[in-house]
């Protein structure tokens, strides 16, 4: 029997925002996709032009895309691509092709059920341009009919927690021991009692018999709003189970969504409850951490209100999440595998969870949105095996500059930056991101490996090694002189060719500097690091007892290390005149490339 699952295979958008063209590949991500990449890539774009497609798809009258695209997946057996280009479609079934009218005649058999977004920022731009016109649709049809529409364009925010919470305590927990071990253990609840549903009167007399009045009947156990005393009713949950026993929990959702949005239209106007901690304390929704109220927005969606023909839209579903929560996340979307999910993130604790899910984003020179080559990843991971997590491997495939510095330490990268900020009008031409390797023997390895595969890089990458026995010994090994400037250096290539993308050079010694190794803290003027060392000494003092010597060494020297770099943030521009040697090699580099 073919599978009636909705699963996206691919994607390509053109023309939208900063995405003057990308392609995703869905296909090897059975069903969970990850968009992972720092804040302006375009991630959110993303969800935003899937939702712009099918908003597109379900009714042209509500909304027309604006960009040129191609989406091809699978449903109900049935192999779809629908391209769209200059405001006109082809639509493909398998290999036959379907006119407009013929394809939206059986578009419950094309087009999946619906598309859910749960959304956790503040902006009301993917509400209004894509979901609230089919929500006011929904809102009129269902003032006209007994039986609750299909909406196929659903928003989930923070403002539906109330009644998602009270859904997923509708369930049997007898019965549905997930939803219980999620909302007893997960949450932390243990019940929720006197359920309080307050109306608006005026609006009822509004309407015609529906099935949102008919909840309010139920929940009144009245025949004749006539008869109504009060315009609220609580009710405790053993009660409210037995009133709303004539609906599925989806149903019950999907009427308290209709009936509490937006504001000028809402039957019921408030919904409260007292929660019941497992400790006996008694809070309400709000008080929640934003932890929790995430996973219960998702639960609800994947639970309740999704099936495996949905697709789901999840902006940073973990921001604000703390760091020891963001494992459960995924746990809760291995729950579901047969949903198609589209997560969005920048962090490294989550992506690091979903790895074989991952779609790294980034932008180019120009400012477009970008996906990182995937066979790219799987090498740089390789290569720096576990030393970068999953965000600082894609920021560094993603890099749109034209130089890439890879130096020892964290305090090289501030020394450096620092001091291109005062020396950059000296060497205009150059254009850098910096990357700390932790280790002289990290930066060889990532300059070799990389240089050593089948890749093209479009780029120059530069080891700036410790003028030290370390740095001396690992570029020592697998570089040759570049013949123009003998202090540089190039990676080897495959039969002795060199590379034009891959450099390295010792951090030079000037003139008249006699000891044996150089670090970068050694372009300063020696009173620099003089007064770094004396404030550490300092803060050590009478902290020596029960430590070695070498321990007390190391330690000053690691605290002086870090006072001189932030230090260095306050230096003037003379301060840093023993940095131009550094910038000089580079731009040596740069012209190399021409």
């Amino acid at each position: 029997m073919a599978s009636t699952f909705f699963k996206l295979k691919s994607l390509c958008v053109r023309g939208y925002k900063n995405i003057k063209e990308i392609a995703i590949n869905f296909e090897e991500k059975n069903g969970i996709t990850v968009l992972i990449g720092k804040n302006g890539c375009g991630k959110s774009n993303i969800l935003e032009a899937v939702s712009s497609i099918f908003a597109g798809l379900y009714k042209d009258r509500f909304h027309k895309p604006i960009f040129d695209y191609t989406i091809n997946y699978e449903l109900n057996g049935n192999d779809i691509e629908i391209s769209y280009t200059k405001f006109k479609y082809v639509f493909r079934v398998g290999t036959t092709f379907y006119t407009k009218t013929a394809f939206h005649k059986e578009s419950k058999h094309f087009l999946p059920k619906n598309v859910i977004a749960c959304y956790s920022g503040e902006s009301q731009r993917l509400w209004d341009n894509y979901y609230w016109p089919y929500y006011k649709e929904y809102i009129s049809n269902i003032k006209k009919s007994e039986i609750i529409p299909e909406l196929p364009m659903l928003y989930i925010n923070r403002h539906n927690l109330s009644i998602s919470l009270l859904t997923l305590f509708i369930f049997d927990f007898e019965t549905y021991t997930d939803i219980k071990e999620f909302c007893c253990d997960k949450l932390n609840i243990k019940e929720i009692k006197n359920i309080s549903f307050r109306y608006n009167v005026k609006k009822i007399r509004e309407w015609k018999d529906n099935s949102v009045l008919q909840m309010i009947k139920q929940l009144n156990k009245v025949e004749d709003f006539s008869v109504l005393s009060a315009d609220k009713v609580t009710l405790s949950l053993f009660e409210l189970k037995k009133r709303m026993s004539y609906m599925r929990e989806q149903e019950f959702f999907k009427t308290l969504y209709a009936a509490t949005m937006p504001e000028k239209d809402k039957i019921i106007t408030d919904i409260s409850y007292d929660i019941i901690l497992n400790n006996g304390a008694s809070v309400y929704i709000d008080d929640l951490s934003e932890g929790e109220k995430k996973s219960l927005l998702i639960t609800t969606i994947l639970e309740v209100l999704a099936n495996e023909n949905s697709i789901l839209l999840f902006d940073e579903p973990d921001s604000h999440v703390h760091i020891s929560r963001k494992a459960e996340l995924k746990e809760l979307f291995d729950k579901y595998t047969n949903r198609e999910n589209i997560v969005t993130t920048h962090s490294p604790t989550l992506a690091v969870k979903f790895d074989g899910h991952i779609e790294g984003l980034g932008l180019d020179e120009k400012g477009n949105t970008i996906i990182i080559d995937n066979e790219k990843a799987k090498l740089v991971s390789a290569i720096t095996d576990g030393m970068w997590n999953t965000l600082e491997q894609n920021m560094f495939l993603a890099s749109n500059k034209p130089m890439t510095l890879l130096v020892e330490g964290k305090t090289d990268k501030i020394h450096i930056e620092e001091a291109y900020k005062h020396l950059r009008t000296y060497y205009p031409h150059l254009d850098f991101d910096i990357f700390s390797m932790n280790s002289s023997e990290h930066i060889r390895e990532v300059l070799i490996g990389m240089s050593c595969s089948e890749i093209k890089w479009e780029k120059q990458f530069v080891g700036i090694f410790d003028n030290d026995s370390a740095g001396i010994k690992d570029i020592g090994s697998g570089f040759e002189k570049e013949k123009t400037e003998e202090k540089i250096k190039h990676v080897k290539y495959k039969d002795g060719v060199p590379s034009t993308s891959f450099y390295a050079f010792l951090l030079p010694k000037p003139s008249g500097y006699t000891d044996k190794d150089f670090t970068i803290e050694n372009c300063y003027d020696a009173s620099k690091y003089e007064e770094a060392f004396s404030t550490a000494l300092d803060d050590k003092k009478g902290y020596f007892v029960g430590l070695s010597i070498d321990t007390i060494a190391d330690d000053l020297k690691n605290k002086s290390k870090i006072i001189l770099a932030n230090n260095a943030k306050s230096f003037a521009a003379s301060d840093f005149e023993g940095f131009r040697p550094i910038f000089e090699l580079l731009d040596k580099i740069r012209e190399l490339r021409k």
